[in-house]
């Protein structure tokens, strides 16, 4: 341990600054997570289990040991026995598909303390948090013993009457005197089916803090054992009643999908269950997300009566030769103007051309102009940015552009690659695909069923709010509306419509790195041999796996340093205070690279991938002084994104420090890895080995090959 190290543990011991400044951020975060019991698809492996969470819209899952893993690995299943490279190749897979394990159960744990070891080191290894289980009583001491050793939870479950724990006294006098590591696994589908009102027994243990996670379960019979799921919201298990219950006791948690009816075609059911989640909890004010269509009439929307109209829970824009569309023509949502949001929503095109309009203006009637989402069934272009009756045609399908104060438009970079999004399917032909649009100040992106489908920093001079023939120009508040285009006949459908309003968090973006020269950097001459960065485009080398090359195009800021040593440190020349970095890295095989904010404090940059416990000195690590408490990394050549929030030092009028620097949050590919983290001094390596109000973002580049691109800087607001 070195000394920084040192000092930076003491502090966290001893409690020193580490109240600082709580993270902020744009992100909405809900209180409650959703995920699947992989249970619910046991007739599938585990693999297939992660398919269809992820089908659905989930980002957790909890496993059950003795799932067969994949088609692909034989008999080998998913258990606390698993080897080490089946676990390995388990965490991959996952980090891979964006799900996370929260979970595992149920499983035994026996008064044997060899034997519960083997399960909690298990769930060490895969990141789980808390283990489900219906233990003997007296392994409980033993029990609380480890769950308080390694940080990870138990929760204890209830199987219908007459097992061990069906009855909530039990688990409450188990739970009494233990810490708070120990709770209960809430299946309220077994208290329905053992004639337990599944509100009262929430109200039992969760008001006593003893809810650590829940199967939740609708049934359509209360007190028969027989009964079966259905979805929720339509049976006998006081669903509703059960989530107000928790909400009024701020229950922070995991709520698993343990839907154990139509085995073998459950997913539409699941799909409804999340729906109706995430609307009830919209309701109870739990979730950030706000719904603008409620399924049943148009409400707050309001367009041609004889073009829009509600089916089957979605609305439907449908013009035909006898009732064509006069002009292109907008559903427009009433209930007020957005400016910075979260848009999140599901569409499905059966013919001709349709977008999704945003801090948008209505000019005339029905007739809206701006910023619009494309909705087409046409790969390579659904998904790009249009600017309806005002700048036309903006951001093509994979781009990052800049456009200036003279309303020049320049593609600076690239999002994803056109051919390669289209080969993997990025969108569903006359299927539904969900849209995600993002805007934050000058910051507007678009993601098409997940994949990020464009970028655009918008510097353009903005047209006055409460003129609606000014349209050339950006825009940061409008209205919300939705397509029919003139032209063929066409349909079109839009369900799921929901929001999140931001908070203004972040000052606007900047892009550091031009994409086309070194332009505004500068290398550090000490820090190697010579100046090996270009501008360019990278790929892993053909030749050898642990090399980048340069082929033709541009965005990319590339290291081609063929060793350690070889090539120098580069910086910025602009300066930054308290600010969010979000930049892309690419790592070729066993390189290793640094993140310097401020040109002082490193964010670890290597290829970590494939290790099963982290130091600190893996991707993502404060370097030399805190492990990211998981691997979150790609493999080897794959872009990798972080995003970094950062508040600078304080000094006074004298230049005596009075506050520390604070890593507010660190995520690497959507983990997220610390937060809140106080810095009593700068890492090793930095630029000048001083700490300042203000300093450059530098990239290590003496440590061998890598690439950036993308690379974003915004002021955090106080």
């Amino acid at each position: 341990m070195n000394k920084w190290m040192k000092t930076v543990v003491v502090l966290a011991v001893t409690g020193i600054c580490i109240c600082g400044v709580a993270v902020t951020g744009a992100e909405a975060k809900d209180q409650w997570r959703l995920g699947t019991q992989a249970y619910s698809f046991n007739r599938f492996t585990f693999y297939e289990a992660v398919a269809k969470t992820k089908s659905v819209g989930l980002g957790y899952i909890e496993a059950y040991p003795g799932q067969k893993l994949s088609q692909e690995d034989g008999d080998a299943r998913l258990d606390h026995n698993m080897s080490a490279a089946l676990r390995l190749q388990v965490k991959q897979m996952l980090n891979e598909q964006g799900i996370r394990l929260v979970n595992y159960g149920v499983v035994g744990l026996p008064n044997n303390e060899e034997e519960c070891r083997k399960v909690f080191n298990f769930a060490r290894d895969m990141g789980i948090e808390t283990i489900v289980s219906e233990p003997p009583e007296d392994a409980i001491p033993l029990i609380d013993r480890l769950c308080q050793e390694y940080k990870i939870g138990v929760a204890i479950h209830n199987h219908p009457e007459p097992s061990y724990y069906w009855n909530p006294d039990t688990v409450m006098r188990v739970c009494e005197g233990r810490s708070k590591w120990i709770g209960a696994c809430a299946d309220t589908g077994h208290w329905t089916r053992s004639g337990i009102d599944p509100v009262e027994a929430v109200k039992k243990l969760g008001r006593a803090g003893r809810i650590r996670s829940l199967h939740f379960k609708d049934l359509n019979e209360f007190g028969n054992k027989g009964a079966h799921d259905v979805i929720w919201g339509t049976g006998k298990s006081k669903v509703g009643a059960v989530l107000a219950e928790l909400a009024w006791q701020k229950f922070d948690g995991v709520f698993s999908i343990e839907y154990e009816h139509n085995w073998d075609n459950s997913l539409p059911e699941i799909a409804g269950c999340v729906d109706w989640f995430h609307r009830t909890a919209s309701d109870l004010a739990v979730s950030t997300w706000e719904y603008l269509f409620d399924g049943k009439n148009l409400g707050a929307w309001d367009g041609e009566p004889q073009l829009w109209s509600v089916k089957d829970g979605f609305i439907r824009g449908e013009t035909t030769p006898e009732n064509p569309a006069r002009g292109n023509t907008f559903l427009v949502y009433r209930g007020g103007a957005f400016g910075d949001f979260h848009l999140n929503l599901k569409f499905r095109i059966l013919s001709g051309n349709s977008g999704v309009q945003y801090r948008s203006k209505e000019f005339a009637k029905w007739r809206i102009s701006g910023y619009q989402a494309e909705v087409e069934n046409n790969p390579g272009t659904v998904g790009f940015l249009y600017d309806e009756g005002g700048r036309a045609w903006l951001v093509n399908v994979g781009d990052l552009m800049v456009i200036d104060g003279n309303g020049e438009k320049v593609v600076r970079g690239r999002v994803n690659d056109q051919k390669q999004l289209v080969q993997e399917g990025y969108y569903k032909d006359k299927d539904w695909n969900e849209y995600d649009i993002i805007c934050q100040g000058n910051h507007l992106q678009h993601f098409l069923n997940g994949y990020q489908t464009m970028e655009l920093i918008d510097n353009d001079r903005l047209t006055a709010p409460g003129d609606p023939q000014d349209r050339k120009g950006a825009s940061r508040k409008g209205l919300l509306a939705l397509q029919l285009h003139a032209g063929p006949p066409m349909i079109v459908d839009f369900k799921d419509i929901r929001v999140q309003r931001l908070c203004p968090a972040y000052g606007d973006a900047q892009l550091v790195f031009n994409g086309n020269d070194l332009d505004g950097w500068a290398t550090s001459t000490g820090s190697g041999k010579a100046n090996l960065w270009t501008a360019g485009r990278a790929k892993v080398a053909a030749s050898d796996p642990k090399q980048l090359e340069q082929v033709e195009g541009v965005g990319e800021l590339i290291n081609l340093a063929p060793k350690h040593g070889e090539s120098q440190d580069i910086y910025s020349k602009a300066k930054f205070g308290d600010c969010r970095i979000e930049l892309e890295v690419m790592v070729p095989q066993g390189s290793n690279s640094g993140i310097y904010v401020m040109g002082e404090y490193e964010v670890q940059v290597l290829d970590s991938y494939g290790k099963m416990r982290m130091g600190s000195g893996d991707m993502g690590a404060i370097y030399g002084g805190f492990a990211p408490p998981v691997n979150a990394c790609k493999k080897p050549g794959e872009w990798q994104q972080y995003v970094i929030e950062f508040r600078a030092p304080r000094f006074d009028a004298d230049g005596r420090k009075t506050q520390n620097a604070e890593f507010v949050k660190v995520e690497l590919n959507g983990q997220l890895l610390h937060k809140n983290l106080i810095m009593p001094q700068q890492t090793p390596g930095g630029l000048t080995g001083k700490e300042s109000p203000v300093g450059p973002l530098m990239f290590q580049g003496n440590h061998g090959p890598v690439a950036y691109r993308n690379i974003i800087v915004k002021p955090l607001l106080e």
